[in-house]
């Protein structure tokens, strides 16, 4: 506001009183619409009324919870924008009629405030969404480590089979029989440890009737990742740290690549044998009416 609108308020206490009186009108709700404090107030109840829940979710359930949390705000954001808004421009159109020039910078308690609540609800929604990129991005890794989980023990398994095959007859059918050796001890693999009765025998049993993808032995042993886990996930997440982490490089590694040479600005042009730069030119070696030459005489 400029001073001298300033120097004809303060002279002026009628037009003041016009002034503030057409600001805080403006400032309340509009007719048949929910204000931001209407909103506020509604969602402060809604709270109450939801019983905390005490159960830990699982990380597709954190997911869900946080895009309706951030749907919900959102629509929050968009009532205080049109709020603001409108209410500007009602102002804008009361000032008008009073003959005072438009609202620049600045701006009554009315829109201020609310303006103030907008800026905070766009940091928090920033905030749910690396919140959000955190989680899926977990969720990513975890689904990482379960494939290469499945993929470990596939691998353990193969070398089981193999020692399955080098063992003498006698033995075999000892272990498809109980799931121990002749002398009922537990099998001893150099792959996969030691093995309890109740996993070597349908193991046993698997390589005998060909049976050799993981897919399919776990339908008929389906605990077996469950016996392993604590072993295959230490594993799987050292392999899976390293795979990202090498991605990470290579990422890098190609982006220098593709950066733009910048230009050394201090380097000089280079000038060839025969050209002469244009500073060292005279009239006379330029003129080719008067046989001058573009190059420099040799001398």
């Amino acid at each position: 506001m400029s001073n001298f609108e300033n120097a004809q308020n303060l002279n002026n206490p009628e037009l003041n009183a016009a002034k503030v009186q057409a600001d805080v009108s403006a400032g309340k709700k509009l007719e048949g619409k929910i204000t931001p404090k209407e909103l506020e107030e509604l969602k402060t109840e809604e709270g109450k009324n939801q019983e905390p829940k005490k159960q830990r979710l699982s990380p597709e359930g954190q997911l869900k919870n946080l895009e309706g949390e951030m749907e919900t705000q959102q629509q929050e954001m968009n009532i205080l924008t049109k709020y603001i808004k409108e209410t500007k421009g009602q102002l804008n159109k009361i000032r008008e009629e009073l003959g005072l020039p438009p609202l620049d910078k600045e701006e009554p308690p009315s829109i201020f405030l609310e303006k103030d609540r907008l800026k905070k609800l766009k940091a928090k929604q920033e905030a749910l969404e690396k919140q959000k990129e955190d989680l899926i991005s977990q969720q990513e890794k975890e689904q990482l480590i379960r494939k290469e989980k499945e993929k470990i023990l596939q691998e353990k398994l193969d070398e089981l089979f193999k020692e399955f095959e080098a063992l003498n007859p006698r033995d075999f059918e000892s272990i498809l029989k109980s799931g121990q050796t002749p002398e009922k001890r537990n099998i001893e693999s150099k792959s996969m440890g030691s093995l309890d009765p109740e996993v070597a025998q349908p193991l046993a049993k698997a390589f005998k009737e060909g049976i050799k993808l993981l897919p399919k032995i776990l339908e008929a042993s389906p605990e077996l990742l469950k016996k392993f886990d604590e072993v295959l996930t230490e594993e799987a997440t050292k392999r899976v740290d390293k795979k990202l982490e090498e991605e990470k490089q290579k990422i890098r590694r190609e982006q220098k690549e593709e950066k733009p040479k910048e230009l050394n600005l201090e380097e000089e042009p280079k000038i060839f044998e025969d050209e002469i730069p244009p500073s060292e030119v005279s009239p006379e070696e330029t003129n080719p009416a008067e046989g001058g030459s573009a190059k420099r005489p040799k001398v």
